[in-house]
C-alpha cells in the first residue's frame, strides 16, 4: 500500500554533508528555498465525452444503451501493456536490438564472408 502514496522528490530530502561540518557554513552563500512546482490541473473531460459513470455488477440502465443493448458511449480501453515483445514482433524487434551491438554486426559480417 505504501507504493501508492506520493513519494517526495530527492531535492526535498535533507542533504548529507561530509567532513563533519554541521552544514551551516556555506562560505557566505545563502541557499534559496526551493519553490514547489505548480501542479497543472488536468481537464476532467479529455475525450470530450463528459464524466464517466461506472456500474458494478448490474446491467446498464435503459438510457445508457441503444435499441440493440449496446452501450451508447464508448470509452478508450484502460489496458496497460508492459511486455516488450508480442508474438508477431518478437523476431523483428529481437534482431533490431541485437544488431545495435557492434560486435554482433562484426560477427554477422564474418559469417557472411565465411559462407561465400
Amino acid at each position: 500500500m505504501d507504493r501508492l502514496h506520493h513519494r517526495s522528490s530527492q531535492n526535498s530530502e535533507k542533504k548529507r554533508h561530509s567532513g563533519g561540518s554541521d552544514g551551516t557554513d556555506l562560505g557566505g552563500i545563502q541557499e534559496e528555498p526551493e519553490a514547489e512546482a505548480e501542479v497543472e490541473e488536468e481537464p476532467e473531460d479529455r475525450d470530450s465525452q463528459g464524466p464517466r459513470t461506472v456500474f458494478f455488477n448490474i446491467p446498464l440502465p435503459s438510457d445508457a444503451v441503444d435499441d440493440e443493448g449496446h452501450p451508447i458511449k464508448l470509452y478508450r480501453r484502460n489496458k496497460i501493456r508492459t511486455a516488450k515483445y508480442t508474438p508477431l514482433s518478437f523476431i523483428p524487434k529481437n534482431l533490431w536490438f541485437q544488431f545495435h551491438n557492434i560486435a554482433n554486426v562484426y560477427f554477422l559480417f564474418l559469417i557472411i564472408l565465411a559462407v561465400s
